[in-house]
């Protein structure tokens, strides 16, 4: 059982146990109508017969009981019996030969018991309620038939069939929405299962390059450029875990870690600078004034560099680095003369492991995880990010931030 649950589809076995709770709802609450109604119907009939008992009585102990005996009501069978249990007089078409209660009941009825017998002991359909009552030396029995109570299995029946309608309409209305609520945690659970597998992709290329590299080694002894190349690999594997861990840090939080005034002229100088030695130019158009921000410095600084570093992978000749400032709100620029991206891809760049040309950002020192880990930080400082075609052609990126 355990196992077939947990080969079910979760939305299957949420509607499944919806629907299983409403159909135990709806049998407690119609076992409850339907036992309520037949108590209510049966107290009918017994109040029916007793009344009449009553009646009787007073008839017959004012010496006023006609014969036949009236009743007012169909399928209302009087008999009245005298001391040594005979038939003395009764309604129309009683039987004066057979009693409708066997003789051996009369006491318990007499006690204040209620009695169902069968209808043939009265030449009638179904059964019969039995009550009993005596005045004076007269024992008197009022049968009243349970014609009535027939309207029971009927409803019990009737609610079965509305109950499975329902519980059918109720199902595919579960159904469409437990498929609409899931939908987002089942793009979230593809979405994982998709990072999962890239992950272990790209840890997985540079642990196989490193295992090659020392079985080659093994063999036929180690080359001058094994460390290096293992270096490489393992540099490869260090830049993966880091940007792994921070996206993790990041999914956390929606808030700055540590939010300090920060002055973006300096930081983007300092950027530029860092840069000086990287395969294209990197240069930065600053204003003369400060522009200040209150924001994570090591966010801010870690946005810049992976920006600068794509920017750097994909440039022909050259990197614009500017910043600028707006009302309530402060702007950072990076622009590249290399291809560009085109507009149809542009959101899938931020999504984790997305590559555009997969074997040149392997070779280039790319993880796939830079843009991802630059649109959870903006995000996390409340801002924008925007892509656009630079002239004469490359990539404008363009980070709006709130002070």
């Amino acid at each position: 059982m355990s196992r077939l649950r947990n080969g079910l589809p979760l939305r299957v076995r949420l509607v499944a146990l919806g629907v299983i709770g409403l159909l135990v709802g709806f049998a407690v609450g119609g076992g409850v109508l339907v036992l309520a109604l037949h108590m209510s119907l049966r107290h009918s009939v017994d109040s029916a017969a007793e009344q009449t008992a009553s009646d009787v009585v007073v008839l017959l102990e004012a010496g006023e009981l006609p014969d036949p005996i009236p009743t007012g009501r169909d399928a209302t069978v009087v008999q009245v019996f005298d001391a040594d249990a005979r038939y003395e007089r009764g309604s129309l078409g009683a039987d004066p030969l057979v009693p409708v209660l066997p003789v051996d009941m009369w006491q318990s009825a007499l006690a204040g018991e209620n009695v169902t017998v069968e209808g043939s002991r009265a030449s009638l359909n179904g059964t019969l309620r039995v009550t009993a009552a005596r005045a004076g030396d007269h024992t008197i029995l009022v049968a009243v038939s349970e014609d009535e109570l027939d309207a029971v299995p009927k409803l019990a029946s009737g609610l079965a069939i509305t109950f499975a309608a329902l519980a059918a309409v109720v199902g595919v209305v579960l159904w469409w929405a437990v498929g609409w609520t899931l939908r987002p945690v089942e793009a979230a659970r593809a979405k994982q299962r998709e990072f999962v597998a890239d992950a272990a992709h790209e840890l997985r290329s540079p642990l196989a390059n490193m295992r090659t590299e020392l079985e080659v080694a093994a063999r036929i002894g180690a080359q001058d450029e094994l460390i290096d190349n293992l270096l490489s690999d393992v540099n490869r594997l260090s830049r993966i875990t880091e940007d792994l861990l921070l996206l993790a840090r990041l999914d956390d939080t929606d808030e700055p870690w540590r939010p300090a005034e920060l002055d973006l002229v300096d930081l983007l100088r300092d950027t530029a600078a860092d840069y000086s030695d990287a395969r294209v130019d990197v240069d930065a158009a600053l204003p003369e004034e400060p522009v200040l921000i209150n924001a994570d410095v090591d966010g801010i600084r870690r946005i810049l560099i992976n920006l600068v570093d794509n920017a750097v992978r994909h440039a022909t000749s050259h990197v614009r680095l500017a910043c600028a400032s707006g009302g309530s709100s402060v702007s950072i620029t990076v622009v590249d003369d290399g291809q560009g991206i085109p507009e149809t891809d542009r959101l899938r760049v931020f999504d984790r492991f997305t590559r555009l040309d997969d074997s040149r950002d392997r070779d280039l020192g790319g993880t796939g995880l830079g843009l991802s880990i630059v649109a959870r930080l903006v995000a996390a400082h409340r801002g924008e990010i925007h892509l656009a075609d630079a002239e004469p052609h490359g990539l404008s990126v363009t980070v709006r931030l709130p002070r």
